[in-house]
């Protein structure tokens, strides 16, 4: 596993490698698949895209909907793999150990710009056709936004291990934490900021406790400054042109809305707003963008609203899958919420689970929601028959439990 969350977090690139791996593991090895809400949700908006980018005759929508297969995948694999609490502390160990080479990595990024006026990644970014931020950090993500988001999620981690370790690892999470919050920052992604409210708020929500209220006071204060700030004051400090992103999307927002009320039920396929976006947006379009900024958007805009209805239907059962959590007193139960809510709240404004890495991070976490919860309480599915399909070599045996 830790090589799995390495390769995820060094590189967009390589994160694509845990993926294929994955996915031949529940396709050819010992691998249990479960019949449960996700699993369910997963395969009806796989099988969904792949008829709606037939309908557009789109062969590149058709092509990308086995993305979502592939997340289907993931997402078993790693039920598999939370077999308990302590796997799941394990794997969110390795995330926290990793992204904060990505911190420091983006810290130093910063002063390579401010003090020697250079891009690390200016070239790079130029050869993939992505826009260069000199006043933003990338650090190994390919994005300041997937930045921002992975940071915010990751400030949640660390709080969660500040307040579950020994005196003598807290300072190493606290520490890991603020250099989190530096790096979020530097990001100047105020989506990100936006979900860090959402998550901190349903984080000591979930958690209720007091017990390092004062970190959480502190970066909670610091975020709604941030977040709540004047946009020309909050240029002067990141040198991050917020009002000019607020209308950019503004613009997004009113031609997907445009292409949803020609396609209101069916969608444009999931790569339809690259294809047919320009028409409708304009002076805001451009060549790297693949969604609409919005997730509850994009999806009405690829998707329709059938494909909404089955977002719906899986954020519905993860919010119950949260509640068995609460209730069965599951120590994992705030961070986890709190990832969920950051993913909303940032969701907001952007759709950063288009990217290999916060794609891969809110499957994980809903995945193992979905695994905790079956094993927290066994009425999970309300009466309904778990069907688990063991993959052996030579034959496949189906065995069906009562819940």
């Amino acid at each position: 596993m830790g090589i799995i969350v390495l390769l995820t977090v060094i590189s967009p690139y390589t994160a694509v490698i845990p993926v294929i791996y994955m996915t031949y593991m529940v396709l050819f090895k010992n691998i249990n698949i479960y019949k449960n809400h996700w699993n369910i949700g997963l395969g009806l908006l796989f099988i969904w895209s792949l008829v709606v980018g037939v309908i557009n005759y789109s062969f590149i929508s058709t092509i990308t909907s086995f993305v979502i297969f592939m997340y289907l995948c993931v997402g078993i694999f790693i039920q598999n793999y939370c077999e308990n609490e302590n796997k799941v502390e394990k794997m969110y160990r390795y995330l926290i150990y990793f992204s904060l080479f990505s911190a420091v990595f983006g810290i130093m990024e910063k002063v390579m710009q401010v003090y020697f006026n250079y891009n690390i990644w200016a070239t790079f970014l130029k050869f993939t056709g992505q826009p260069v931020f000199n006043d933003r950090i990338y650090s190994t993500f390919d994005n300041p936004n997937v930045a921002g988001n992975w940071f915010a999620i990751m400030i949640l981690v660390g709080f969660y291990f500040c307040s579950t370790t020994s005196k003598t690892t807290k300072v190493f999470y606290q520490i890991s934490t603020l250099l989190f919050v530096i790096a979020l920052f530097l990001t100047g992604s105020r989506g990100a900021f936006i979900g860090l409210l959402f998550g901190l708020f349903i984080f000591y929500l979930f958690k209720g406790s007091k017990k390092d209220m004062w970190l959480f006071i502190t970066i909670f204060i610091l975020t709604a400054a941030i977040t709540f700030m004047p946009a020309q004051i909050l240029k002067n400090i990141t040198g991050h042109n917020f009002d000019d992103s607020f209308n950019s999307r503004v613009g997004i927002w009113n031609g997907c809305l445009k292409m949803i009320k020609i396609k209101p039920i069916v969608g444009w396929g999931l790569m339809g707003i690259p294809e047919h976006g320009a028409k409708f947006m304009k002076g805001y379009y451009y060549t790297t963008m693949y969604h609409g900024h919005n997730i509850w958007i994009t999806f009405m805009t690829t998707l329709g609203a059938v494909g909404i209805s089955i977002y719906f239907y899986l954020k519905i059962n993860l919010f119950r899958n949260l509640k068995v959590l609460y209730i069965q007193k599951c120590k994992l139960a705030p961070m986890l919420a709190g990832i969920q809510a950051v993913i909303i709240g940032h969701g907001l404004v952007d759709f950063t689970m288009i990217a290999p890495q916060a794609g891969l991070l809110f499957i994980s976490c809903s995945a193992i929601i979905n695994a905790l919860a079956m094993q927290h309480n066994s009425s999970l599915l309300n009466g309904s028959i778990n069907v688990i399909i063991h993959k052996e070599r030579e034959n496949k045996v189906i065995k069906k439990e009562k819940l």
